[in-house]
């Protein structure tokens, strides 16, 4: 491990000031939903938007969905962090979908893309759209095309149109804000991939995703393909995807450890920290040379 890897991390010190990130966020509603809530009445719109909640002691990276009257329609908490979030953020819980004049909408932040029983829990729940919004892709290692054709097969495989709101981040370039149909047909893309921008797109819905002359449909005596694709699950033989540990986990990695726990990734920022420090004054450590 080298202490660029180390220092990619993020800013080592802010874990060591959680207090500080409690006090500059807010709660909901609070004064950027009031602002929100305003500005989706003046243009009778629904807005989405993602940031930090404070909910008592706790923080959640949470999206709050508004009204075209202004009003607080509800909010979803992201449920799946990598170990680095965990020191500052609680995971959510629940995957709501909330009934609109535009459809039953669902959501999705960040690494939740990444994880395909995400989208599959919020379709199988009556979600009609999926918002996602993110600073990246969902890979850590990828381009900008395998990112798109995981967005793509997430809402084909799911029936769901998908709007990706991406926030640029140049240590993830190639991601770009677009919106997806049901198929997993790209309707809009921001083209710009170092800037941040807008993608717009025009939809005549089918939510159903009617089709009477395909073969599938007509043996399954339903003409609704969506429909269809949930009815020929086998949650039976899914047990599996419930374990903590799976046969992946038990068997072919046990040597390695998960560090999930607030107080063990704590523990290791305290740990990069200090070394941070040992080195900037010149002292020795072995810290650098701990192999992952």
């Amino acid at each position: 491990m080298s202490i660029e890897h180390a220092r990619s991390f993020g800013n080592l010190e802010a874990h060591e000031k959680n207090h500080i990130l409690m006090q500059l966020i807010e709660e909901i509603p609070g004064p950027s939903s009031e602002i929100l809530s305003k500005l989706s009445k003046q243009y009778n719109m629904y807005t989405a938007t993602n940031y930090r909640e404070r909910d008592g002691d706790k923080c959640y990276n949470t999206t709050v969905l508004i009204g075209r009257d202004g009003k607080i329609i509800g909010k979803y908490r992201k449920i799946h962090m990598p170990a680095s979030e965990h020191w500052h953020t609680t995971t959510g819980s629940d995957y709501p979908v909330f009934d609109t004049d535009i459809g039953r909408i669902g959501f999705s932040i960040c690494h939740d893309i990444a994880f395909p029983e995400h989208c599959r829990i919020m379709a199988i729940n009556g979600a009609d759209i999926i918002l996602h919004s993110t600073g990246g892709w969902g890979f850590v290692h990828s381009d900008g095309a395998l990112g798109l054709a995981q967005l793509q097969v997430r809402a084909a495989e799911n029936c769901v149109y998908l709007a990706n709101a991406y926030s640029f981040n140049a240590l993830r370039p190639g991601s770009s804000s677009c919106i997806i149909s049901n198929r997993g047909d790209l309707l809009a893309e921001n083209q710009s991939q170092t800037v941040d921008g807008l993608a717009i797109a025009d939809i005549t819905t089918d939510y159903d995703l009617l089709d009477e002359n395909v073969m599938w449909n007509f043996f399954a005596g339903t003409p609704s393909e969506r429909m269809r694709i949930m009815h020929e699950r086998m949650p039976d033989t899914y047990s599996a995807l419930s374990e903590q540990a799976p046969p992946l986990v038990r068997d072919v990695y046990p040597q390695y450890k998960y560090a999930k726990t607030y107080e063990e990734t704590r523990e290791m920022s305290r740990q990069l920290d200090q070394a941070r420090q040992d080195n900037a004054a010149g002292r020795h450590t072995d810290f650098w040379d701990k192999t992952w």
